[in-house]
């Protein structure tokens, strides 16, 4: 794997027949579409850099108006994700269903795929931030938000959401109940991992680690630390809808969202000998109305804990509207998120300035 400031390798050792993930549109083609027909496969999945197995089945030979002709409906399974395939007898991928109905792709010729990018490029809604909004409040200031109670519907018992720090979470009656509280004691834990360079935060980079020591010659503590960083982040990095896939591009390109601004904060930070990891969850926007999956930082002050950091929001501490959901930094390590996406809803919330 390559990304701006570093690469990293994996070894994988392999005893059946591998086959790219990219490979499972063609193998119920090749292995022969009959209803009933069920099979499993070794894939080398390239976004999350990972060996899984797959699971496919064929389902029916069935008709629909989402697409001309009959076709042979399969689905595949995996990493704990299913995706819903409609195939002709001729091989022809006629429509597909991915993320729960989030991801739909369908077979369509050139005339209409044309109107379609002319259509998408005049509507200036957002459809993917409209679907994934919870709506709640409204919240006040949110950024200055010490203390909240909030409770979700429809949260999959799948997913393990923390309960440590300032942040303690109860299930009851098929419901997430969960307290953020900034006055409470910060998370304990093993700092140390915290501070090795990755793919995505290549903290040993030269351009970045000589910065990190610029901005924060002459702090006393950790805290001043963090509080520089901050503070240099939101004058020179720029809040623009930009992928970035390590701490290096965001620096070179000085703009980023919130992932590519939590890698540089975290590169940063361990250059100076402060653990970082990087966190995603939700935080409430007063401009949509509700909360948005979002991505923040934690960083350890030595005899406090972690302590939670928004570098977007230009925050050393971040607020309470922050419910944590789970750590990583990987494609792998964020896979839980999109079984939350579009199907968790806020069922009341309550928030105390401070």
């Amino acid at each position: 794997m390559d990304a701006a400031g570093g690469s990293e390798r994996k070894t994988f050792r392999i005893h059946k027949k591998l086959y790219p993930s990219s490979a499972l549109g063609f193998l119920p083609v090749t292995e022969g579409l009959k209803i009933g027909r069920g099979a499993r496969y070794t894939v080398f999945h390239g976004e999350t850099q990972a060996v899984a197995e797959a699971e496919q089945e064929v389902l029916a030979y069935e008709t629909s108006a989402l697409f001309e002709g009959p076709a042979f409906k399969v689905t595949t399974r995996l990493l704990g994700l299913e995706t819903t395939t409609w195939i002709a007898a001729d091989g022809r991928p006629l429509f597909e269903l991915a993320l729960r109905g989030v991801l739909i792709s369908a077979l369509e010729d050139e005339s209409r795929a044309r109107r379609y990018l002319v259509e998408a490029s005049l509507n200036k809604r957002d459809a993917l931030v409209e679907f994934s909004l919870l709506r709640a409040g409204p919240i006040e200031q949110p950024r200055r938000v010490s203390r909240m109670d909030i409770r979700f519907s429809d949260f999959p018992q799948e997913v393990e959401v923390p309960s440590e720090g300032g942040q303690a979470c109860t299930r009851a009656a098929g419901q997430l109940e969960c307290r953020i509280d900034r006055a409470a004691p910060l998370a304990g834990g093993d700092p140390a991992r915290y501070l090795a360079p990755t793919l995505a935060v290549p903290s040993v980079l030269a351009e970045i680690s000589t910065l990190a020591r610029e901005i924060a010659a002459g702090a006393a503590s950790d805290e001043e630390r963090i509080a520089r960083l901050i503070a240099w982040m939101n004058a020179n990095i720029a809040k623009e809808a930009l992928d970035a896939f390590s701490a290096a591009d965001v620096l070179r390109a000085r703009r980023a969202e919130c992932q590519g601004h939590s890698y540089l904060f975290a590169a940063f930070a361990r250059a100076l000998g402060v653990p970082a990891r990087i966190v995603n969850g939700i935080a409430y926007s007063e401009e949509h109305g509700g909360f948005l999956y979002h991505t923040w930082n934690e960083a350890w002050i030595a005899g406090r804990g972690w302590q939670p950091v928004d570098a977007t929001f230009g925050q050393a501490h971040a607020d309470a509207t922050h419910v944590k959901l789970i750590e990583g930094e990987t494609a792998a390590e964020l896979l839980p998120l999109v079984n939350l996406v579009g199907r968790v809803r806020v069922a009341s919330v309550s928030a105390l300035a401070r």
